[in-house]
């Protein structure tokens, strides 16, 4: 994989005047990644991408699902959230660049994508990458898919979430966030990192709220985890303002691209792994 796929992804994506749920640029971002990701998945007969529209607002969220050769009614899903806020006076035309709030765990989740799909991997069971729209005003995108995907058939294994990956504000690498999300899963990432990513520094913390698009997942009963880009405390202190750019990341993807590595370990294992499974069945 390469960080500077992602400091690509992420240019492009911040390069936008916002990505407000209810603005153009953000119905044109989602345009966008909605463009990025086909061509990514071109030749790919197996992969379809398509927006997930949702009522009350343009912005659509983009779902790129892999299909599983073997368990068509099992699915694993990874996420990141495809809009941008300011705190205070939000407007179609204001700044929000949104550089590492989430441009960061959407570009991790496309290099992990390119990655995999370059090397022909074919999942057994089928995977689902998403950008929500609207996460910055309630969780809105996740909550719609995720009651869909509740109220129809099958079974969800797995949701990974990526919500801020480049900002390293602590000393460990990777922070699991042990709130809204499954400890079998938490552990499960534990055991990756240590197989994968050895050299990683690992640690805990929590969101005390439902923070991101995971707690919808978790609200409606699948499993979740959501690792982080630092301590809660220590996150991006440029968030939700206009001064969230690449630059004040460090205008670098370095710690992006261990999110990257992560998500595809964790996409792959659960794609193919039927112990996994059997395992969260018993959990």
């Amino acid at each position: 994989m390469s960080d500077k796929n992602i400091e690509a992804t992420i240019l492009a994506l911040s390069a936008f005047p916002n990505r407000y749920y209810k603005s153009q640029s953000g119905v044109d971002a989602s345009n966008w990644l909605a463009a990025k990701w086909t061509g990514i998945a071109a030749g790919r007969p197996n992969i379809t991408v398509k927006q997930v529209t949702h009522a009350g607002y343009p912005q659509a969220s983009v779902m790129l699902s892999i299909a599983g050769s073997e368990k068509p009614d099992e699915s694993v899903v990874l996420g990141a959230h495809l809009d941008s806020i300011l705190v205070s006076r939000m407007s179609d035309t204001a700044q929000a660049p949104g550089a590492d709030d989430d441009a960061s765990g959407i570009a991790s989740l496309t290099e992990a994508l390119r990655s995999m799909l370059d090397r022909g991997y074919r999942p057994k069971r089928n995977i689902h990458f998403i950008a929500y729209a609207a996460e910055e005003v309630g969780l809105r995108g996740s909550q719609d898919i995720a009651r869909t995907y509740r109220q129809g058939k099958g079974s969800v294994v797995g949701v990974l979430q990526l919500d801020m990956t480049n900002y390293k504000g602590a000393a460990n690498d990777i922070y699991l966030f042990t709130d809204y999300t499954d400890s079998m899963q938490n552990a499960f990432l534990v055991q990756l990192i240590s197989s994968y990513l050895p050299d990683l520094k690992l640690g805990y913390d929590k969101c005390g709220y439902a923070c991101s698009d995971h707690a919808s997942w978790q609200a409606q009963g699948f499993p979740t985890s959501m690792p982080f880009e630092s301590s809660f405390a220590r996150d991006n202190p440029a968030i939700h303002t206009a001064k969230d750019t690449y630059a004040n990341s460090g205008g670098q993807a370095a710690h992006a691209l261990k999110f990257a590595r992560l998500a595809a370990a964790y996409a792959i294992e659960m794609g193919s792994d039927q112990a996994v499974l059997e395992k969260q069945k018993a959990h």
